[in-house]
């Protein structure tokens, strides 16, 4: 059977199965990108040097708390060549779910404008000591895919001093989205090694087991729509395979189908 192309390879649509889960050992899918609105200049460069989140809702200059996101796309980006629906993807990873409050863009020193062919250096005073902080302030699901977008205005971020000097100022707008939903639940016995199957029609989508002694499965990331979730137990055992149908997923839901107990083969 084919593969949905709907569900991307891991880095946008995995699929995880935990034993005991609950909101706090699970993860969520955190994707950050950057647009600009176009602004009267040739070039804005602006050197981002890391990507950071938040989790403590009570952030402050000094707090502890800071996650620097790995394997995050930084250097120096022209923000002119993020417009028209073009995005600049910073950061695309799993991060434990619970409430962030804050995202930080770490700026370095490599700034400039070109206006009509010509490039001057862009100071950044404030956002060189501790980085630029977003107010985002979002809880974030197990299993769920999110996307913060920062929207950075580069017509009101570039400004000339009295003494016509180039300062960097950043004005950026934060749009948050859920992208995907997941399934969760458990398969009674919890001795028996299940294969769980979701389905698009008689496509499978992913499959996942539930080995024996841990009954609990989820699939993270999953696009809206209807799907059936199979538990296939194997020809060796003495319980037969289960359907359940008409599993809805919602963006930003996690659909939990309880538990689903197998019945013995006539």
């Amino acid at each position: 059977m084919k593969m949905n192309r709907n569900f991307l390879l891991p880095a946008l649509l995995t699929f995880l199965m935990f034993a005991g889960c609950t909101d706090d050992d699970q993860t969520a899918r955190l994707r950050i990108t950057l647009v600009d609105d176009p602004g009267d200049y040739d070039a804005v460069n602006v050197d981002i040097q890391g990507v950071s989140v938040h989790t403590n809702e009570n952030a402050g200059e000094n707090d502890n708390g800071w996650v620097l996101l790995e394997n995050s796309n930084v250097g120096v980006k022209n923000l002119l060549d993020y417009t028209g629906g073009v995005e600049l993807t910073l950061a695309d990873t799993d991060f434990p779910a619970g409430r962030i409050s804050q995202i930080r863009l770490l700026l370095g020193d490599n700034n400039s404008v070109t206006i009509d062919g010509n490039t001057e250096p862009l100071e950044t005073p404030s956002a060189q000591q501790s980085g630029l902080k977003l107010q985002v302030h979002e809880f974030l699901k197990g299993g769920i895919a999110y996307e913060f977008k920062l929207d950075f205005e580069a017509a009101r971020s570039v400004v000339t001093t009295g003494a016509g000097t180039k300062i960097l100022k950043p004005v950026i707008k934060v749009f948050t989205k859920a992208v995907s939903g997941s399934i969760t639940g458990s398969v009674l016995p919890a001795e028996e090694n299940v294969a769980v199957s979701v389905m698009d029609g008689s496509d499978i989508i992913a499959t996942t087991y539930a080995p024996a002694g841990m009954s609990d499965f989820l699939f993270a990331n999953v696009q809206e729509g209807i799907y059936t979730v199979t538990f296939d137990p194997g020809e060796l055992s003495d319980y037969a395979s289960v359907a359940v149908e008409n599993v809805g997923v919602m963006i930003g839901e996690v659909t939990n189908l309880g538990e689903i107990d197998l019945v013995l083969k006539e």
